[in-house]
């Protein structure tokens, strides 16, 4: 039973975050009952901040194993480490920030970060995830670039999924490993991460400028015969954005995941939707007419959103229906 007292948050009290992030990168050590993350953060002070405000990253939940400054280690009486994360007493104006924390997703049970469903690792960070899987500004203003290299263990982790673009993989010896980089500067709660045994419905397109783009539906071995409605949906989704708003995937993949243990309908992660499989699996056999329908306006609708909330997104969760109103309006056309 929780006995914590909720925080009124009022949108006259918003103020700047005092850093920004230009680009973080991510590694992932992935394991369910102990996977370390290190993140390596280029930041600078926010011109728009209170001037000489203190560098405070969010993080819930974290085991917190190392912390360096410009390559080198800092010592305990210059942060502070507590249960809703941590603070750098002398930032200055600029620094690279690395840290290193363990998580441990199997007794993650609220859904929220790093989580374990059906021996496979998902996310989910909206609206406030991202901290249970390292420090970082877990609001929607502060916008940076990920590269995010994923390694685990090569029979119970084939498949390595992250945001944005694939750059590389392999395997060596029992790892496997995977590089993924985003191009495109985003916040927090749209990071992703898919890791496990997983296959794939491919369909290659070709967008309105002339660029080949991968699309993919993942789902659990034995499902493949219930994805072909939402491949299909996903396509008439991304010509109806081309041709209704000149709007184009902006990305080489676009990949829809399907997880029967999702604490949302969908979620727009860029590049890397995350849906529950209710919005994913339909045929003959096991939907009805209303099903068909449901798949193809909440697949519309997380696609719908790499332009309306993801490339342009919100200030603080004030805004939460701009982008979710203007998206159902995309969807409701589609």
């Amino acid at each position: 039973m929780r006995t914590d007292q909720a925080v009124t948050v009022r949108r006259e009290d918003y103020t700047p975050p005092p850093f920004l992030c230009d680009s973080i990168e991510l590694e992932f050590d992935l394991d369910e009952h102990r996977t370390a993350v290190s993140a390596t953060m280029r930041l600078s002070r926010n011109p728009r901040a209170r001037a000489n405000a203190p560098l405070r990253l969010d993080g819930e939940q974290l085991e917190l194993l190392s912390i360096e400054v410009d390559g080198a280690a800092v010592p305990p009486r210059a942060y502070v480490h507590d249960e809703q994360g941590l603070t750098l007493l002398d930032a200055g104006e600029s620094l690279t920030l690395r840290t290193v924390v363990a998580i441990t997703p199997a007794a993650n049970t609220s859904l929220m970060g790093l989580y374990v469903s059906g021996g496979n690792l998902f996310t989910q960070c909206e609206a406030e995830g991202f901290r249970r899987i390292t420090f970082f500004f877990d609001r929607p203003d502060v916008m940076a670039r990920y590269r995010v290299t994923l390694r685990g263990d090569a029979q119970r982790y084939p498949v390595l999924l992250s945001n944005g673009n694939l750059i590389d993989e392999g395997v060596d010896g029992d790892t496997r490993w995977a590089v993924w980089e985003d191009p495109f500067p985003k916040p927090s709660y749209l990071f992703a991460v898919v890791a496990g045994r997983l296959v794939a419905h491919e369909q290659r397109i070709r967008t309105g400028s002339g660029r080949d783009a991968l699309l993919q539906v993942w789902v659990e071995p034995g499902n493949l015969d219930k994805t072909e409605h939402a491949m299909r949906s996903l396509q008439r989704a991304i010509r109806w954005d081309e041709q209704r708003f000149g709007l184009e995937l902006d990305l080489d993949r676009f990949m829809i995941v399907a997880v029967g243990d999702f604490n949302m309908g969908a979620m727009e992660n860029k590049g890397l939707n995350v849906f529950n499989t209710k919005y994913v699996f339909a045929n003959p056999r096991i939907a009805t007419d209303a099903d068909f329908a449901n798949v193809e306006s909440v697949v519309g609708h997380e696609y719908f959103h790499n332009w309306t909330g993801n490339r342009v997104t919100c200030r603080d969760w004030f805004q939460l229906t701009l982008k979710e109103g203007l998206t159902v309006f995309r969807d409701q056309e589609f």
